[in-house]
């Protein structure tokens, strides 16, 4: 078979060439078109082979963009983004290649992955109303009136796009979590730099206390109220203060009066601080023990609450020292069946038939789920909930969490690299185990967990946690603290 180089219909389609060589050059303009021309796409309507979808752009210079490729075609992706009277060209990227069924139907290219996710950045960004975004050369995006997203509605709604990998199985999705992480945490740890937390409240300050209750919140504080009643015995009788942290509290000058009323009535410690955005579990609780004036600090999330048949047991974790251990608490659902009396760390094999890979893959579960104990039976039964937490290194969730702050404090905190919420608890436990210290739960102290269940996370929420297993998966994947997957049920 022989093949020819069309030369003259190249210098034809490309008025450049055909000036810079003339119509007549084969060799000069087929040489031209095996270094330059294939991926310029010379001659190739482009629009027709890759398509941007999807368009974020925060007022700090991140950029957010979404799309399909044939990548048979186009294969190379140059980006090149003009703002107003700027032009900023990114160059060629390597972005987030997944498959894509909906384009594999079109394009008959069931082999090659063809959805685009990439994460940019411009610095010294100069803000314009006028967007253009060019691929290869060619317009593929305009917008006259860019709307510019503040960094934290950026990150909510790129986190959001990002559920489409999310929600795939972990196999073929885990690469992709782990190249989005870096730049997301990236605008993850700017956003965090930007935060302040604002004294709003603050009853009977100064004075010298043995613990510190940290309640951290997230818009909501339905339950604050109804969970300091059921703690005030303790918290009027004992040395104990409560420091509340709220991210994006809703009405805050309505729970701000509702504070003041409760201690007016209730003569407790109270310090409550108001966070500018929603700076995650991690940094809130980190600032609350910061604030903390105790020696020991307790962890509690606002839906936590001692056992209206017998509080007494509950309660008496609040006041009884760690020692230099991490401490953690029974936790029942709302009807009083167990939750689960500890976590553990499973490994799991992710695989991708498509690229013939499998890497493993953590997974955080729980002790006791399933098992028919009530929090009113008695310790025999107990033994059982608790009989593979003792034989086994075990976890315990920061729900309800009891430490001394020097302890604390020599661990660094929580650690704040995990975006807004999930693993972080359990990668404190994690390190706690390594560096030799102990982790214990008090099987005398039981709590109930006021939990939502059965409700499914918004799609920023399926992807930051998606993100964070990923991290997780990487910092322990090789530790011996792990359990393989096979020994779950007998862990159960």
């Amino acid at each position: 078979m022989k093949s020819t180089f069309l030369y003259r219909r190249y210098a034809e389609d490309n008025g450049d060439l055909a000036e810079l060589y003339g119509g007549e050059d084969d060799a000069a303009l087929e040489d031209h078109f095996e270094r330059y021309g294939a991926n310029e796409n010379r001659g190739v309507t482009l629009g027709d082979y890759i398509t941007v979808e999807g368009v974020l752009c925060s007022e700090q210079g991140h950029i957010y963009l979404s799309g399909w490729a044939d990548r048979r075609i186009v294969h190379s992706v140059a980006v090149t983004i003009e703002i107003g009277y700027m032009s900023y060209e990114i160059g060629e990227i390597d972005p987030v290649w997944y498959h894509r069924d909906d384009v594999a139907n079109v394009t008959g290219d069931t082999e090659r992955p063809s959805g685009f996710v990439a994460l940019l950045r411009i610095p010294d960004l100069r803000l314009h109303a006028r967007v253009r975004i060019l691929i290869n050369g060619k317009t593929m995006y305009e917008n006259p009136v860019m709307r510019w997203r503040s960094v934290d509605h950026f990150l909510d709604e790129a986190l959001g796009a990002c559920a489409q990998l999310a929600d795939r199985p972990i196999g073929s999705s885990l690469p992709a979590a782990d190249r989005l992480r870096a730049p997301m945490q990236e605008i993850w740890e700017e956003f965090l730099g930007a935060v302040n937390y604002t004294k709003a409240y603050e009853h009977r300050p100064g004075e010298e206390v043995d613990q510190s209750i940290i309640i951290t919140l997230y818009r909501k504080a339905d339950m604050l109220i109804p969970q300091l009643e059921c703690l005030v015995q303790t918290l009027t009788d004992t040395a104990t203060e409560v420091i509340v942290v709220a991210n994006q509290l809703r009405d805050a000058d309505l729970r701000v009066q509702e504070l003041a009323g409760f201690c007016q009535m209730h003569n407790i410690r109270l310090q409550l601080y108001l966070c500018s955005a929603n700076s995650g579990f991690s940094a809130a609780n980190n600032f609350g023990a910061d604030t903390a004036r105790g020696d020991t600090l307790i962890f509690m999330n606002p839906d936590i609450f001692p056992p209206e048949s017998a509080p007494e047991q509950a309660l008496a974790f609040l006041t009884s020292d760690p020692g230099e251990a991490l401490v953690g608490a029974m936790l029942y659902y709302g009807d009083g069946m167990l939750m689960h009396s500890g976590m553990y760390v499973a490994q799991d094999l992710a695989f991708d038939a498509r690229s013939g890979q499998s890497r493993p893959v953590l997974r955080v579960e729980h002790f006791g789920k399933g098992l028919s104990h009530h929090i009113g039976d008695d310790a025999g039964k107990l033994d059982r909930a608790m009989a593979a937490v003792r034989d086994h290194p075990f976890l315990v969730t920061a729900a309800l969490w009891k430490i001394r702050k020097s302890v604390f404090n020599e661990m660094d905190g929580l650690s704040t690299d995990y975006l807004f919420a999930y693993y972080e608890d359990a990668d404190f436990c994690l390190r706690m185990l390594q560096a030799g210290r102990p982790i214990e739960i008090d099987e005398t102290a039981r709590w109930i967990h006021m939990e939502g269940v059965g409700k499914a996370n918004p799609p920023n929420v399926r992807a930051f946690m998606w993100m964070n297993r990923a991290l997780f998966t990487e910092r322990f994947a090789a530790s011996g603290l792990v359990a393989p997957a096979d020994t779950d049920l007998f862990l159960l």
